[in-house]
């Protein structure tokens, strides 16, 4: 016989009963359901972080007659939007506006040299005031001497100098610093002059539009935006720059009741930055008719056209094909309305159009004189969008714009 007793075998076994087990389901149910009722729009515990939007105005203080009231004034004005301001919307009653960025390229490098039209420059992701002083530092380091420096203007002009390897002729520099096309950026145009050593040079010499010598000038080019792009930010502001180059050179504004955008370029450069805008961030151009100030574009928002999860699971969607349209832009151009009948053009209903009809995209429309043009968004009828349409395209291709 074994030493070993053997216990006995149990079974412990949790046994619900039906009706607690009904009675679990149901408040499972009930918790999932009541997720609403606690914390949704209008459960116990909603969110509070739009309420501000519907804050309404209080009567100002009223101080007791003989009380001075220049203390109690408003710590926060909020200034009136007009009919001129970019934001204004009659018709939108529950969207406020966002304000715009100071500057809509602080993604990209800092320092970069821009040609178009046989022209270069220097763009810098700073503000004239930051870059005046870097300028002179840079000059300073370099022993070039300064000739002119003229802070109201922007301009910077060396004295004469030589080259080591050319003794035939004397040189210098002009630098011109002005606001870039975007907000909080900064252009440098540099311009090389030379005369032969035959002749004296004097300081009042006339400058010529274009630089004499196109290879020196990219010499000085090369130079100087590598020193400002090895430099460190916040090195240093001239507050006394700060107003150089006025104002941006392109800005958003309402004119009639339509959004616009004004650009203060000549018109070879207005067309190129806007060529580089029409392709970038959703947009596509179909065809452009320059001599005509005119681009024929389609707009698809880059967020809104996502694939899913579901799509990039399955790779569905991620290539899709660049938008088409069936008519050309000189078919739409024939039935545009010109002068005074596309000035005061109507609001858009696409539905309603005999000629061309169905016709996706849309115009942008440039006019005005140089130096100073305007830029519409039109539909592909030239009809005017509403102001929240109109404003959105612009927004995006003011910020592509270089």
């Amino acid at each position: 016989m074994s030493p070993i007793k053997t216990m006995p075998k149990t079974t412990n076994t949790f046994r619900v009963s039906r009706p607690l087990l009904l009675l679990c389901v149901l408040g499972l149910g009930f918790s999932l359901s009541g997720c609403g009722m606690f914390f949704g729009k209008d459960g116990v515990f909603r969110s509070r972080e739009a309420d501000y939007q519907k804050a309404d105005n209080i009567p100002p203080l009223v101080l007791p007659a003989g009380k001075k009231s220049e203390t109690m004034g408003e710590l926060y004005p909020i200034p009136p939007i007009t009919a001129a301001d970019f934001g204004y919307d009659p018709d939108a009653d529950y969207e406020v506006p966002r304000p715009m960025p100071l500057s809509a390229n602080l993604e990209q490098e800092n320092v970069k040299i821009q040609r178009v039209g046989g022209e270069s420059w220097i763009l810098i992701n700073a503000a004239p005031g930051e870059v005046w002083p870097r300028i002179r530092n840079f000059l300073n380091t370099n022993t070039l001497a300064v000739s002119k420096a003229d802070i109201g203007k922007g301009i910077i002009e060396t004295s004469w100098l030589q080259f080591k390897t050319d003794l035939t002729t004397y040189d210098r520099y002009r630098m011109q610093i002005d606001q870039g096309v975007q907000p909080e950026t900064t252009e440098i145009h540099i311009t090389h002059m030379s005369v032969p050593t035959s002749e004296k040079p004097t300081a009042d010499m006339s400058w010529p539009r274009r630089s004499v010598n196109a290879e020196r000038e990219k010499w000085l080019l090369d130079e100087l935006a590598a020193t400002l792009a090895s430099e460190a930010d916040g090195v240093g502001t001239s507050l006394l720059a700060q107003d150089i180059g006025g104002s941006v050179k392109a800005n958003l504004s309402m004119l009639a009741g339509e959004p616009l955008m004004t650009i203060k370029l000549d018109r070879v450069r207005t067309l190129a930055t806007l060529s580089y805008a029409a392709k970038k961030d959703g947009f596509t151009t179909f065809d452009v008719d320059g001599d005509a100030g005119l681009y024929y574009v389609e707009y698809l928002d880059p967020e809104e056209n996502k694939p899913g999860w579901f799509k990039r699971v399955l790779h569905i969607g991620l290539n899709p094909k660049p938008p088409t349209s069936p008519y050309s832009l000189e078919q739409l151009q024939s039935k545009l309305p010109t002068g005074d009948a596309f000035e005061k053009a109507p609001r858009s209903d696409r539905d309603e159009e005999k000629a061309n009809p169905d016709a996706p995209g849309y115009l942008i429309v440039v006019t005005g004189t140089e130096g100073n043009f305007v830029v519409r968004v039109r539909d592909p009828y030239g009809k005017r969008l509403t102001p929240h349409e109109a404003r959105e395209l612009l927004t995006v291709l003011r910020k592509n714009l270089i």
